[in-house]
């Protein structure tokens, strides 16, 4: 199995196109802030407000179940994945190649 590297996969995937994908629906917004309902949690509350965003930090959390990161574990957590398995399915969706690690070898002694 190769490995992601993770580092970089960060810094391409940006919180705003994981919302997307998930089709959220913000309540309030506020400059690069959005809050609504929880997409981990699954708040049902028309008026819920507990999950926040913050699209310029490119970081969440949620203020009832306490889940919180950066977009690729929002992906992990919504779709319930291993964040390996996460970041494949999250750059297939996306139509992207996923950033993997480049191969290096050591030199022999």
């Amino acid at each position: 199995m190769r490995g992601i590297d993770f580092r970089q996969a960060r810094a391409e995937i940006r919180l705003a196109e994981v919302l997307e994908l998930l089709d959220y629906q913000r309540r309030q917004r506020w400059s690069e802030q959005l809050r609504g309902p929880c997409p981990v949690h699954g708040s049902q509350s028309a008026t819920s407000r507990s999950f926040a965003a913050h699209l310029g930090k490119n970081v969440w959390q949620c203020f009832r179940c306490g889940a919180s990161g950066n977009a690729l574990d929002l992906w992990a957590a919504v779709t319930r994945q291993r964040i390996y398995a996460a970041v494949l399915d999250l750059y297939r969706r996306l139509g992207r190649r996923p950033p993997f690690i480049k191969e290096t070898t050591m030199p022999e002694p």
